[in-house]
Order: structure tokens, then C-alpha cells, then sequence
């Protein structure tokens, strides 16, 4: 049985691929926000899946210094990580900052990934076949690589600042995949379709309530989350766009490539941790 870890997992996706994959047998390790909805989701996941293996450890991921307790806590409990799900997504209205001055969706949608990805890769590559997935999103393709004000100061949308950071963590996708190439480990992003979760809280409840008429269920998405988890039929697969179960190139210019270089450098800065 492998050991699995889903951020964002106390709701939406990834709490159903928890649901999923604990059925299973396997050892899920959540790791969502600290709060008492985090709790209730593990029960919840317990419950549903009649398996005792799943764990909750809280961290923040809008903040640097709570993701590397978290993953400090993670290599002592947990030294092997078959499969890192970086699930956890957020959506803003308005900008807001985090304690360190830097924006919330960039924060968590693209440094967060970036930052645990790299924490724990070791972990995942004693795995000898072990998996990274990060859960992005089609509006990746609204956005655009933003090296002189990543964290929109200057000009603020939130549709955009959401897709500069989805465009970021696809980008980054395929740049780990390339390093990662030969050591036992693959990397892709995957667009789970369009679903009901809560990533659009901000938005009015009768326009969420309304959108959801025409949205999958969550559990949808969690199953394609399993799908690129565990099945062998992707086992080989990497550097790799995957919408829902299919398999799509993209391909950047050479000036994004340059550009994105430069948001990994500024990354490294803000996270103290190397591309």
C-alpha cells in the first residue's frame, strides 16, 4: 500500500480522492489548514472510507515557515511518499497579503507547490516509483508569466492573479519533470474538469450556487486525481498537461521560458528553497 499525501484536502477534490484512495488501503496524509473544518474532514474521510490510515497535519500554506514545520513533521512520520498531490487552491476577489507582504493566490496556488514539491522530493524518490501532481487549472491559459509584478501590486484582478499562478505551477510542472527525468519519479499537472468546490468562496453565494447548476460533482475530479495516482496506465507518464484523463502538449515561447527563469529565481528568494 503507498503512503499519499493531498493538500487542500479538508474539502472539494481532494477530500474525495481521500475518501477514494483510503478505501483503498492506502495511507492518506492530509494536509490542509489548521482549524476545526480539518478535523471534521478527517473524520468525515474515516468514516466514509472505514480506514483508520488517515492523517491530518495542519499547516498553512500561504505561509513559508508553516509549510516546513509541516514537512519536517512529514520526514519523521512518513520518510517514504509514494504519491504528493498539491491540490490546494485558492481564489481572491480582492488582494490580499499574507504575513510576509506576498499575495495570497500566488502564495498558495504557485509558491506553495513549488516550495513542498522541492522539500520533499527525496521523500518521494525513495519511493522508486513514486508520483507528482499538481492539480491546476484550464484558465492557466488566460494567464501569462509576470516576472516584474508576480505579485500584482500594481494592477490587481483576481481571474488573472489566479491564472498567472496556474500558468506558473504548469510551467514549473515541466520544468521539475525534466530534472526529475531517470530518478524514479514522475511530475504533471492536471486540469480535473469543471466541478462544484469552494475554490470560488469569494465569489456571491447565489452566483456559486447558480455556476454549480452546470459543474461535475467533486467526486469527479477526485477520481481523475486517483486515476493519475495509481493507475499503470500512466505510470510512465511526464512533463505532462492532463485534461481530466487525457494527455495534451503545450508548448512555451522562448521569451515565457526566459521570463518564467526569472519568477523561479524570485521564487527561491521568497521560499529560501532552490529550483
Amino acid at each position: 500500500m503507498k503512503t499519499i499525501i493531498i493538500t487542500g484536502s479538508n474539502s472539494g477534490i481532494g477530500k474525495e480522492a481521500a475518501v477514494i484512495l483510503a478505501k483503498q488501503s492506502h495511507t492518506v496524509v492530509m494536509l490542509s489548514r489548521p482549524g476545526e473544518k480539518s478535523v471534521q474532514a478527517r473524520e468525515e474521510i474515516i468514516s466514509r472510507s472505514r480506514s483508520q490510515n488517515v492523517f491530518l497535519i495542519p499547516a498553512d500554506l500561504s505561509e513559508p515557515d508553516s509549510i516546513r514545520e509541516a514537512v519536517d513533521f512529514i520526514k519523521k512520520s512518513h520518510p517514504v511518499v509514494d504519491v504528493l498531490v498539491n491540490n490546494a487552491g485558492i481564489y481572491h476577489v480582492k488582494r490580499e497579503e499574507t504575513s510576509k507582504g506576498i499575495e495570497v493566490s500566488f502564495a498558495v496556488n504557485f509558491l506553495a507547490p513549488f516550495m513542498l514539491t522541492r522539500l520533499l522530493l527525496e521523500n518521494v524518490e525513495a519511493s522508486g516509483n513514486g508520483r507528482i501532481i499538481n492539480v491546476v487549472s484550464e484558465l492557466y491559459r488566460k494567464g501569462s508569466i509576470d516576472a516584474d509584478d508576480p505579485l500584482r501590486e500594481k494592477r490587481y484582478k483576481g481571474q488573472m492573479a489566479y491564472a498567472n499562478a496556474k500558468r506558473a505551477c504548469v510551467m514549473d510542472t515541466f520544468a521539475l519533470a525534466d530534472k526529475t527525468r531517470g530518478k524514479g519519479v514522475t511530475v504533471n499537472a492536471l486540469h480535473p474538469g469543471l466541478l462544484a468546490t469552494s475554490v470560488f468562496r469569494d465569489y456571491p453565494a447565489f452566483l456559486v450556487k447558480f455556476l454549480n447548476l452546470f459543474l461535475e460533482h467533486p467526486k469527479k475530479g477526485g477520481e481523475r486525481i486517483v486515476h493519475l495516482a495509481l493507475s499503470d496506465d500512466v505510470k510512465d507518464l511526464t512533463g505532462t498537461y492532463v485534461y481530466r484523463e487525457e494527455p495534451r502538449k503545450i508548448e512555451w515561447t522562448e521569451e515565457e521560458s526566459f521570463r518564467f527563469e526569472k519568477l523561479q529565481r524570485f521564487a527561491e528568494e521568497l521560499t529560501g528553497v532552490a529550483h
